[in-house]
């Protein structure tokens, strides 16, 4: 039998249901801001600040409850379009806006989603902490645009600022794109990364046949690998599959925001490192790995507390978000990405095989997924080393707070 992965986040959840809020005050907030009267302009603000705020709230609900879906990495962008587009768009047709800001301001928008596309087969650049600040400047200077007051200079200046971050963002989200192509030979990262339909654009598109195509190859001891893959690299590259599409899709994110990962693996014994310097280019992301499969290594290689350890043993989601916070800072990297737990067949920890604990460490939080996964012992570390890389493409897709 396959290892089974756990199911993934309903589609109607509260992420999604601000998400669809926001969508349907946008046509609401235009209608209250072009009938005109002060009534009807602060109704048009509270509209926007509402519609707003669901625009920040949606996305951290979503990241901190693992609540991301598909639906959500469509509609989310869209919303945010469809409202900033249509205030712009609303105040330049009331003669309140130059037509030139507004014009900046959209070609911007259309030309970093062409952007995406253009580098969609090669991976997918995340949202840039530029990006965020654009966002929050926009919003700013059109509420100050929208209320009834004249607040004279200040709102021209906030307009003014977020006109100059917009275009710097757009230059550095095409230096990234290009940066992206050149680090990843054509069409070679995921190769199913799709442009339209469930997958969206901006992540990564994977085959069904994904989870359960890592290569065949048996865990080592521990050791401690400077760049190495660690123990049965090689025969997971001769396999093929360990090159898979969340490998190259890690890559792609990683290169395109000049980010580095290192790994602290146990029960997967070095597999997720293999996956990733599979691809071309891992060179300019990979730093390196530890395999730290015995307690006494996870404390002296990787930091992981001894009474944590004593505590709990070795398969416990503190000792995965500990061993990759540790393998992030040994080893001087952007992200950490570590696995623990009991790949079979016998029970470790008063554990029953399948239970895994991955993590992912970055320098603005950690996460970490809890895994039941059924099948034999190699179909539970190929299933984790899916997982595990999974979890990193998402968190470098959303950028962990």
């Amino acid at each position: 039998m396959p290892a089974t992965p756990p199911p993934g986040p309903a589609l109607v959840n509260v992420p999604n249901a601000l998400t669809v809020l926001r969508l349907v005050l946008v046509p609401v907030f235009v209608a209250f801001l072009l009938v005109g009267g002060t009534g009807w302009r602060v109704a048009a603000f509270f509209a926007f600040g509402v519609a707003s705020f669901t625009d920040l709230l949606d996305g951290e609900l979503a990241r901190r409850s693992g609540l991301i879906t598909d639906f959500g990495k469509i509609a989310d962008p869209i919303a945010d379009k469809a409202l900033i587009g249509s205030a712009l768009i609303s105040l330049s047709v009331l003669g309140e806006l130059s037509w030139w800001v507004t014009a900046i301001i959209m070609v911007r928008e259309v030309a970093v989603t062409a952007l995406r596309f253009w580098v969609i087969r090669r991976g997918v650049i995340p949202a840039s902490r530029g990006g965020k600040v654009k966002t929050v400047l926009q919003v700013i200077a059109i509420s100050l645009y929208i209320l009834p007051v004249d607040v004279g200079w200040v709102r021209a200046a906030a307009m003014a600022a977020a006109v100059a971050v917009t275009l710097v963002t757009g230059v550095d989200y095409l230096a990234r794109a290009i940066r992206l192509r050149q680090a990843v030979p054509g069409g070679h990262a995921a190769g199913r990364m799709a442009a339209s339909g469930p997958g969206a654009p901006g992540r990564a598109v994977l085959d069904p046949a994904v989870l359960a195509s890592a290569a065949d190859v048996a865990a080592g001891p521990g050791s401690l690998g400077g760049g190495s893959a660690g123990p049965g690299a090689a025969g997971a590259e001769a396999g093929g599959a360990a090159c898979s599409q969340l490998a190259e899709a890690a890559i792609g994110l990683l290169v395109s925001r000049g980010q580095t990962v290192a790994t602290a693996e146990s029960l997967t014994g070095g597999l997720v490192a293999a996956a990733l310097t599979a691809v071309p280019g891992a060179s300019a992301a990979f730093r390196g790995g530890i395999v730290a499969y015995t307690a006494d290594l996870k404390a002296t290689l990787l930091d992981v507390p001894a009474d944590l350890l004593d505590r709990h043993g070795t398969v416990h989601a503190g000792v995965a978000l500990a061993m990759a916070e540790g393998v992030r800072r040994r080893l001087a990297a952007g992200f950490g990405v570590a696995t623990t737990g009991v790949a079979g067949p016998d029970p470790v920890d008063g554990q029953p095989p399948g239970t895994v604990h991955i993590a992912v460490s970055a320098s603005a939080g950690s996460v970490h997924r809890a895994l039941n996964l059924t099948g034999d012992r190699q179909q539970i570390r190929r299933a984790s080393v899916d997982h595990a890389l999974n979890l990193l493409v998402s968190a470098l897709e959303e950028e962990i707070r």
